[in-house]
């Protein structure tokens, strides 16, 4: 009974005008059966178009026009009785036209809907198929890349087996790379004298992971996997909240690595496109290992004996033949560029004064516990190392720039002149300089060079 459209309403109007009109005028009047019948079929037709509000307007108004329309003109009334005929019958048509408008928008309603649920269907079914396309693919690639791939990765595993332990694990994170597609992976290792794990290995570039070089047992996904010698993968932050509230960093999977059935470390992927992430990738992962872990074994054991025999007896650091490897080895990164480090070298002076009232032995175990509170004092892991005497120790710094190791400088400084020791029962303070050198990205510096730099710090301290 509604009027939708908002012309409806004048255009019903004027159509009943004109309908009246016609019905009125001598030139078209054909009689007064010929005019009401004329108001009842454009009251029907008006009806089934725009529905029966519509048509009641249209008989209503074209009525009151043909009786004043006759009675002005012609001075001819209507009998009552022929007007309520007129309009009961035009009520009865209004209605029968209203319904079959009804009916018609019931059809074209049901039609529409059809059309809807086809064209919802023809687009899941679309997306669905868009999808499994994609996994075929997928799929078929790697059929194609298991029946090509078995000789390279035998290769690659050949080439992990080597003697340098740092080339065993690079040479392992890129066949992880290459199987996997992963955008960032890095490999952690326990560390005993923290509890903690270290980063031994990254690659790949993550932003949130720049500052990242030690993880604590507890409270990240490495520890957990380090503790409890299982895999992790994303999925299972579904199923357990301890482990979602741990991800703080979004790890995709992470995998231990055991060395004569102890866990040495993980391996853990940052960054894996979506299509790549599987049980599938899962369990190629840890393949990977296990066929690298006998090569990775034995380079690590061939860097213990070395260590091992180039180790001071009563601190147990390594002599200066590891910290100039050290400096050689960590020259360059991954793609070439040459490390920012540091160098820092320190002397005691009163070394012999002291070696001469409470022991050799004492005194060395002093600097060895100095030279590790001044290494707590930096975020960047730096390395502990005996010198060329047993008065001088060295800190090597990896990440440290020629500023940064300068304040580091300062701060060591500071916490030695306001340390003090007990030795004998007796309270003593330590005297001693410090030399430092730096190498970056800027500047190109050999080994050689940076001992030189640090030592000639040292000596201008003596004049």
């Amino acid at each position: 009974m509604h009027l939708k459209n908002r012309n409806s309403l004048p255009e019903t109007l004027i159509i009943a005008t004109i309908i009246g009109c016609l019905s009125v005028f001598p030139i078209l009047d054909f009689g007064i059966s010929s005019g009401l019948l004329l108001i009842l079929t454009v009251s029907l037709y008006i009806s089934f178009w725009h529905g029966r509000l519509a048509g009641l307007i249209t008989i209503a108004t074209s009525v009151l026009i043909y009786t004043l329309g006759r009675l002005y003109f012609y001075h001819m009334n209507s009998s009552f009785i022929s007007l309520f005929n007129v309009l009961s019958l035009g009520a009865l048509l209004i209605y029968m036209g209203g319904a079959l408008r009804t009916l018609r928008e019931n059809r074209l309603n049901k039609i529409m809907i059809r059309y809807r649920k086809a064209s919802n269907k023809n687009t899941r079914l679309t997306g669905i198929s868009r999808a499994q396309q994609e996994i075929i693919k997928e799929l078929e690639e790697r059929v194609t890349r298991q029946k090509s791939s078995l000789n390279l990765l035998y290769e690659r595993i050949k080439e992990i087996d080597c003697l340098e332990t740092n080339m065993s694990i690079s040479k392992l994170l890129e066949t992880l790379i290459h199987f996997t597609d992963a955008e960032t992976l890095s490999i952690w290792v326990f560390d005993p004298s923290t509890n903690k794990l270290r980063l031994r290995m990254r690659k790949g570039v993550d932003q949130n992971d720049i500052n990242r070089e030690i993880l604590d047992l507890q409270d990240t996904i490495e520890g957990w996997v380090f503790r409890n010698n299982q895999l992790f993968s994303m999925r299972m932050t579904l199923d357990y909240d301890n482990l979602k509230i741990l991800n703080t960093q979004e790890s995709i999977i992470c995998c231990p690595v055991v060395l004569d059935n102890k866990i040495w470390g993980v391996i853990n992927i940052d960054s894996l496109p979506f299509i790549k992430y599987s049980e599938y990738t899962e369990n190629l992962i840890q393949i990977i290992i296990s066929l690298a872990q006998p090569a990775l074994n034995k380079a690590l054991e061939f860097e213990n004996l070395l260590m091992g025999e180039e180790q001071h007896e009563t601190t147990g650091l390594p002599q200066f033949t590891q910290l100039y490897r050290i400096l050689d080895k960590n020259r360059y990164d991954e793609s070439g560029t040459y490390n920012s480090s540091s160098l820092i070298l320190l002397e005691f002076h009163e070394f012999a004064e002291l070696s001469n009232e409470y022991g050799n032995e004492k005194i060395l175990k002093l600097q060895a516990e100095l030279l590790k509170e001044l290494a707590d004092l930096n975020s960047n892991s730096p390395e502990l190392f005996h010198y060329r005497q047993d008065a001088m120790m060295a800190l090597f710094i990896p990440h440290l720039d020629y500023d940064g190791c300068s304040l580091y400088c300062l701060k060591c400084l500071e916490f030695i002149n306001s340390k003090k020791w007990k030795l004998g029962g007796h309270s003593i303070s330590i005297d001693m300089s410090l030399g430092y050198s730096s190498s970056g990205t800027n500047e190109k510096v050999d080994p050689d060079e940076l001992i030189k730099r640090a030592e000639y710090l040292l000596e201008i301290q003596k004049i």
